[in-house]
């Protein structure tokens, strides 16, 4: 069986595709909170429940187990300012080249500070899954943050043959760190519907990383 990432599915969840860039931040919204608030930082993941799981390629991998399907905290630091990562995060457009399996992809509405949209997703092995999500973003003095959490009842009706992923939701607190950014990235998925057993939380933990290090090579592309 041809190895396929779970993490090209885990990443199509958070806000990585839309078809548009949303606009940056105006120097007034980076100065101030915006609705939300940033995800609780790494000192606090113990105390939430999260066990660490080790540490490989500057990534260290948290995971709770406290709700159906997985949820899993990271840490990293990333060699960019807060304000660059974020961009690249934000660069919708462009992570279309980061996911393979995007069958659909629409932004439904935006604001200066939200994004709505419904995705939809061709998967090897299981069914297609879709779901609505609305992204936020904001800022806590010099910490920029972004959420993201399913929001279907603002989307699209469910789609015969196709699962729709009911919860999942999460965010990056992205706080300076000298030159570069001391990124925490957390998130909670239930994928619904049958999912092979080989497509579980150990492959996860690894995409995860590979993740973050496919994040670092983009970087500075957003100077």
């Amino acid at each position: 069986m041809r190895r396929w990432t779970f993490f090209a599915f885990l990443v199509s969840l958070v806000p990585l595709a839309a078809s548009a860039e949303p606009p940056p931040p105006s120097p007034a919204q980076a100065g101030a909170p915006s609705q939300g608030r940033a995800p609780a930082p790494a000192s606090s993941l113990a105390s939430e429940g999260f066990t660490l799981l080790g540490e490989e390629k500057g990534v260290r991998v948290h995971r709770r187990e406290k709700r159906a399907g997985i949820e899993f905290a990271t840490e990293a630091n990333l060699p960019a300012p807060p304000d660059q990562v974020r961009r690249a995060l934000l660069d919708y457009s462009n992570h279309q080249k980061w996911q393979e399996h995007l069958k659909e992809n629409k932004v439904l509405a935006r604001s200066a500070d939200s994004l709505l949209v419904y995705q939809r997703l061709d998967l090897p092995v299981i069914d297609d899954r879709d779901y609505t999500i609305q992204v936020t973003w904001g800022a806590e003095g010099s910490i920029l943050w972004m959420r993201f959490a399913t929001a279907n009842e603002r989307g699209p009706k469910p789609v015969a043959d196709v699962v729709r992923v009911t919860a999942h939701e999460g965010g990056w607190r992205l706080e300076p760190d000298g030159k570069g950014t001391r990124a925490v990235y957390r998130f909670h998925l239930d994928v619904a519907g049958s999912v092979p057993s080989w497509l579980g939380k150990g492959q996860a933990k690894d995409d995860i990383i590979d993740f973050v290090v496919r994040l670092k090579k983009e970087l500075p592309n957003y100077r």
